[in-house]
C-alpha cells in the first residue's frame, strides 16, 4: 500500500505540474482513502498497546504492596 500511495502522490504531482488540477481529484480521493485506512490500523494498534500494562509495572506495584504489608503489618495502608 505504501508503494501505491507513492505512485498516487507522483501522479498527483505530475498532473499539478502540468496544470491539470481537475484530473488530480480521483487520485487524491484514492490517496485519502488509503491514508485513512492506514491511520485506522495504526490507531487500533496503539489502543491495543495501551490496554496491555508493562510487565515491570506489575512487579514494582507488587513489591511495594508487599513492602507495606511487611513494614506496617497492614493491608489497607498503601
Amino acid at each position: 500500500m505504501l508503494d501505491e500511495n507513492n505512485h498516487l502522490i507522483q501522479c498527483i504531482m505530475d498532473y499539478q505540474n502540468k496544470g491539470k488540477t481537475s484530473e488530480c481529484s480521483q487520485y487524491q480521493q484514492m490517496l485519502h482513502t488509503n491514508l485513512v485506512y492506514l491511520a485506522t490500523i495504526a490507531d487500533s494498534n496503539q489502543n491495543m498497546q495501551s490496554l496491555l500494562p508493562a510487565v515491570s509495572t506489575f512487579k514494582i506495584v507488587g513489591s511495594v504492596d508487599n513492602l507495606c504489608r511487611v513494614l506496617y503489618r497492614r493491608t489497607d495502608f498503601c
